[in-house]
């Protein structure tokens, strides 16, 4: 009996990666093979591997160069100590510079774009010395059956990739280049997924997709995001399901409906809108760019009591000027979100914004962004500090039994992205188990409870 081949898998990106290398282990453990996750620039103990595969990211600057280090370093340990075997490079950045990395990285025995995860389980399976670039002119991420999946990160919650690609042309980014057109997975696909996902003992669905709201619009008549959140709450088991990557056009009456009517749909949604100044969001291309946020986020907790709403801005882009700057910081404390992000902006190859008049310093967007961060962190502390003394519904994410202690999220956090529950006084309690805890004490991200 041949030996099981012993496979390190280096998952770069974003959740949308962490599902497709979680079908490259499917498919590599249905194949025999036995698979490590590995972090960037993890000691993997001394472990022998006959190949790493490295799935990169190529979406902004930080990004890019996060995936090339990583490429390099495990390229120099082949070079020195021939391990591993074997080194694979897939992914996005993959996708978009392969046949300049496939060049300069001779240690590379296969290079593949996006959407390739079978090829690449074939490849690593395989025994062909010869060395392989296979990267598509026209990207495509469709899933046509579903497929084996193993989890590399074992909590609680997983990602349900419900869609890829995107058909929006924002100017700065460079994803639709990177993956192509929005294809959605179909809904039986996914509702076998998120079975498998369940009995795996999945207590948290988060649905994720460059943008959720228009899933389904490209397989059926009628069916759309609404009707796949009431599916999926349909399955037996006592789970929720979070709605990330919601685009504010997208944001509807239909939709708000079905998550205020289905009680294990978390009162949660991320909803991206980049800027708040209409010059600024017209120059970015943004989808529904005149839309009225303030409406939209005043709709939305009408409709959704109680709900905590999450948002991603981008500074410094191309003609920013100092007043849209100002107008921004405004909007953001007249119409606060409970969590936010920022990303200062770098120019990428190949988008329209990279070639803009007006570029804005470098010095001045991390500036922008950090005052963005900071004016955040008061507001999210203000929204804890309110939190004192409610109970709300948790799921134990992890528990220190010694301790008696656990970390937990309500339906206001979001897993990695948000604050967490720190409970105390909690002996016997179990990951994966839903609770109902006191909010005792809030700090600016996270909060303390205990177990009612």
């Amino acid at each position: 009996m041949p030996r099981k081949l012993n496979v390190g898998l280096v998952t770069l990106g974003c959740d949308k990666n962490t599902v497709d290398m979680e079908y490259i282990a499917g498919m590599l453990a249905r194949g025999g093979c036995d698979t490590v996750p590995l972090n960037p620039g993890e000691d993997e103990g001394g472990a022998v591997f006959d190949a790493v595969v490295v799935l990169t990211c190529g979406f902004i600057a930080d990004a890019k160069e996060q995936s090339v280090q990583s490429v390099v370093e495990w390229a120099e340990r082949k070079k020195q100590t021939g391990l591993p075997r074997r080194l694979y490079v897939a992914g996005c950045l993959a996708q978009r510079h392969g046949a300049e990395l496939f060049g300069a990285v001779p240690e590379i025995d296969g290079l593949l774009g996006v959407g390739q995860m079978s090829r690449i389980a074939e490849l690593v399976r395989g025994a062909d010395a010869d060395r392989h670039l296979e990267v598509a002119e026209k990207p495509r991420t469709d899933i046509a059956t579903v497929m084996p999946r193993r989890r590399i990160e074992t909590g609680v919650h997983a990602y349900l990739k419900i869609a890829d690609g995107c058909n929006h042309t924002c100017a700065f980014c460079a994803i639709p280049a990177m993956k192509g057109t929005y294809i959605s997975v179909s809904r039986e696909i996914l509702l076998e997924e998120a079975r498998q996902l369940l009995r795996s003992g999945v207590k948290e669905l988060n649905l994720v997709a460059q943008d959720i709201t228009v899933y389904g619009q490209d397989l059926y008549d009628a069916y759309r995001l609404p009707d796949l959140l009431g599916e999926l709450c349909a399955l037996k088991g006592d789970f929720r399901v979070r709605c990330l990557y919601a685009y504010p056009g997208g944001i509807n009456r239909p939709l708000l409906e079905a998550m205020a009517g289905l009680p294990k749909v978390a009162r949660y949604l991320d909803i991206p809108i980049q800027h708040m100044d209409p010059g600024v969001l017209k120059a970015m291309r943004r989808p529904a760019r005149g839309a009225d946020i303030a409406a939209l986020v005043h709709r939305t907790r009408r409709a959704l009591p109680g709900v905590a709403l999450r948002t991603t801005v981008l500074v410094g882009f191309p003609g920013e000027s100092p007043a849209a700057f100002r107008g921004l910081m405004q909007g953001l404390r007249d119409t606060p979100f409970e969590w936010l992000g920022a990303f200062a902006f770098s120019t990428e190859e190949g988008t329209s914004a990279a070639r803009m008049d007006g570029q804005v310093p470098k010095r001045t967007s991390e500036r922008r962004r950090a005052r963005v961060m900071e004016q955040q962190a008061n507001l999210t502390a203000a929204f804890n500090a309110s939190r004192v003394g409610q109970t709300v519904r948790v799921l134990v994410d992890s528990v220190d039994a010694e301790a008696g202690t656990a970390l937990a999220r309500s339906d206001a956090e979001a897993p990695e992205v948000d604050g967490t529950i720190r409970l105390r006084n909690c002996p016997g309690i179990k990951a994966g188990q839903f609770l109902n805890a006191r909010i005792i004490e809030a700090d600016v991200y996270d909060v303390t409870a205990e177990p009612e």
